[in-house]
């Protein structure tokens, strides 16, 4: 029997996935599975961590940690084309962790149980390419006002998950219109709107519900675009909204299926990925099917 592996991300979150991790090696011992523990130091020590696992050694990984540390993994083991040798399970520390409250993994008792099973999901991947480099993005590419309310969100950190709500208001508030060249299955137009997110996920921040007809198991990405014609009180509205998922009902949302779609936002535009922020003129996002074996 292979040994199960333990990826913690300390910094991750409310920086408490040590603290989790010792309560879940217990169970794990008390299942008498043989693991063993990689903590990271530094930033991107994951992926690089990641892209030089032995498949031979383990074959299921358990991630302490949110959207971005399983962002690394993922990323880290598709660099050694890896990603499909491993099944992956996830126990939710991060301040997100939208891929777990998809799953239903929010609490710990739960989360346990699903990556100590064997039941598996095969989870598509969104693969998007920037000017000068390549990632995986395992839950939302966000471009406009959602990338810069995360930018504003990274300086609020000491708030922990509330800084997403703060740091999503205040951005609301400037009501700031974004322009772009836009393609979708090859159709082309130019957009110009409030925000724009690709989603692999259904959920995305702190228990948004951002594409509630959407899930990374349909071989789709959902483009959600807010029109540049709204008002404060709209915009301000679709946040309200958003945690209900009905958001897409109103009539300056936009909810588009597509297997791939591109952006040409100039040569100063940031795009959030994952909760990371890259600064890139173009992204083209492609959705790659039943790339992760994830446990549930």
């Amino acid at each position: 029997m292979k040994n199960l592996l333990c990826i913690v991300n300390p910094v991750s979150g409310l920086k408490k996935s040590l603290k989790v991790f010792n309560e879940v090696k217990n169970r794990i011992e008390s299942s008498n599975i043989k693991h063993e523990l990689f903590i990271s130091k530094f930033p991107n020590h994951i992926k690089d961590y990641s892209s030089k696992i032995n498949k031979n050694e383990f074959d299921k990984i358990i991630i302490f940690g949110g959207d971005g540390t399983l962002n690394e993994v993922v990323n880290g083991l598709n660099s050694s084309n890896n990603l499909s040798n491993f099944k992956l399970g996830i126990i939710p520390t991060g301040s997100g962790n939208s891929v777990a409250h998809d799953i239903g993994s929010l609490k710990l008792d739960i989360a346990i149980k699903k990556c100590l099973g064997e039941k598996v999901i095969k989870m598509d991947v969104n693969q998007v390419k920037f000017d000068s480099f390549t990632r995986l993005s395992v839950s939302v590419l966000g471009w406009g006002m959602f990338s810069f309310g995360n930018i504003r969100a990274e300086k609020l950190r000491f708030l922990g998950p509330m800084r997403y709500d703060v740091a999503s208001i205040v951005t609301l508030l400037e009501k700031k219109i974004h322009k772009a060249e836009m393609v979708v299955d090859g159709v082309k137009k130019t957009l110009e709107c409030a925000f724009i997110v690709g989603c692999n996920s259904i959920h995305s921040g702190k228990g948004m519900i951002v594409a509630p007809k959407g899930g990374f198991y349909d071989g789709k990405i959902d483009i959600i675009t807010v029109d540049k014609k709204v008002n404060r009180f709209q915009v301000f509205k679709v946040f309200q909204r958003v945690y209900k998922g009905t958001h897409i009902n109103l009539p300056y949302v936009k909810n588009i299926k597509a297997e791939s779609f591109s952006l040409d936002a100039g040569k100063n535009s940031f795009y959030n990925i994952d909760g990371d922020i890259v600064h890139s003129q173009k992204a083209l996002v492609t959705v790659i099917p039943k790339a992760i074996n994830l446990l549930i």
